[in-house]
């Protein structure tokens, strides 16, 4: 049985220290599960986080979408290689050979090439996807499907639409009957009205004098898919337990788990490669399977599997350097139950060139580059009117040898780089993950 006293005192301390009011961290090693708990749920009405507490897990949302479409692929009712339009017949893009080329594969590994941040609806209907998906015609295709990945929010909408299609029932009674039914992840709710009868972690901003609690909820019904599920730790180990393989065939078997956690697309930075869709990387030599959420800076997740020694960490929390005790909590984990201590890197780093400087589009927001490299993160003004937190500038700085970039105060590692085009023009950053296209 682990100790993971030292861990706890770490929760404690550094959740306190970062201002996260509270956190639920599941661990999985040694075929036991360990539930850590820190502070509370709300500033304003406080409770004590518990392992039943409901966060809203955001991203890692994804892979619950792509775990049904895989369930349908096995059975044959979804062809992984088969166009969307097989599906939706009327489907369309701003590009209308994207469109006719589109496939379930591409849409599972970031690789559509469509502008992947939109914007939310504000409905709950049950045609709300079907509504959004009516309006991708209007969304700029940056490349050709297959070309470059990009993380894409807007793809896990329009698989969400398929899996609705397919099925022929709204896609959160698809995603219960078929992934949170037979896990047991009772303690899983996709609806505000749902949770709000259940002990829940509200999202905090954070200000010169503390955690504030943020009145709002994140997201409508048209991005479930992509980010909308609400859970507890408890219920993320049960799910981490499966795509471990601790339990059975349901909903997808051995071999299509493996399939999901298999290289798709290389990536380079900040991943080593993109699954179906989890999103790869390793740490001295551990081969980890991740993905993670973040719903407005209010509320974030990390969630972490390394297959090949049954290990799983999550970290829930309900405040934007959530992301940060997220990591510190992984990073413990890795170096005191799996002896994957990381390397100490200094990258080697080159001076800022003015070819860099200008605005990168990512959609809901632009990042202003500087001749220094600093992205100031410029969120579209509607969206700071609707109370969306935005993010401090990320200070960059060029690693030697080519257009990659690390972050300047802590250069162990590339976060992104810098796309040419043709003609070898700096076209695109591509910065966690996502291109943001050159405006300026």
């Amino acid at each position: 049985m682990a100790d993971l006293t030292h861990l706890q005192s770490l929760l404690d301390r550094e959740a306190k220290s970062l201002q996260v009011p509270g956190a639920a961290v599941g661990v999985l090693f040694d075929g036991a599960e360990h539930v850590l708990t820190t502070g509370v749920t709300s500033v304003d009405a406080p409770a004590p986080v518990t392992g039943d507490t409901l966060f809203q897990i955001g991203s890692t949302t994804k892979t619950v979408t792509a775990t049904a479409a895989m369930h349908l692929v096995e059975r044959g009712r979804l062809d992984l290689n088969g166009r969307v339009r097989q599906y939706l017949p009327g489907f369309r893009l701003s590009d209308e050979r994207a469109a006719d080329e589109l496939t379930i594969r591409h849409l599972l590994t970031h690789t559509g090439g469509f502008l992947g941040d939109i914007d939310d609806g504000e409905s709950w209907d049950t045609g709300a996807l079907a509504a959004a998906i009516d309006a991708y015609d209007q969304l700029p295709q940056l490349f050709p499907p297959g070309a470059l990945a990009s993380y894409n929010n807007a793809a896990f909408r329009l698989l969400g639409r398929v899996i609705e299609v397919v099925c022929g029932e709204p896609y959160e009674h698809a995603v219960r009957r078929i992934v949170l039914e037979p896990l047991g992840m009772s303690s899983s709710f996709f609806f505000p009205w749902e949770v709000a009868t259940r002990p829940h972690a509200v999202g905090h901003t954070v200000r010169e004098d503390g955690p504030q609690v943020a009145h709002m909820w994140g997201l409508f019904r048209d991005s479930m898919p992509e980010g909308g599920l609400v859970s507890s730790v408890r219920d993320q180990l049960r799910y981490a337990a499966f795509h471990l393989g601790a339990s059975g065939d349901e909903p997808v078997g051995a071999a299509t788990r493996e399939l999901m956690q298999r290289e798709h697309v290389p990536v380079g930075v900040p991943w080593t490669g993109i699954g179906l869709p989890w999103l790869l990387d390793e740490q001295a030599g551990v081969r980890l399977v991740t993905h993670g959420g973040n719903i407005g800076n209010l509320q974030l997740s990390s969630f972490v599997l390394a297959p090949e020694h049954g290990f799983a960490v999550t970290t829930l929390t309900n405040s934007a350097p959530g992301k940060a005790l997220g990591n510190l909590v992984t990073d413990w984990c890795l170096e005191h139950l799996l002896g994957a201590t990381p390397r100490a890197v200094r990258l080697t780093l080159r001076e800022p060139e003015p070819e860099y400087a200008g605005s990168y589009d990512a959609g809901q927001w632009t990042f202003e580059v500087d001749e220094q490299l600093t992205a100031r993160f410029v969120l579209r003004p509607e969206l700071v009117a609707a109370g969306v937190e935005g993010m401090p500038d990320i200070p960059l700085a060029l690693v030697e040898g080519g257009d990659d970039v690390a972050l300047a105060p802590d250069p162990r590692r590339a976060v992104g780089r810098f796309l040419r085009d043709d003609a070898g023009e700096v076209a695109f950053l591509h910065l966690s993950g996502r291109a943001a296209r050159r405006i300026r």
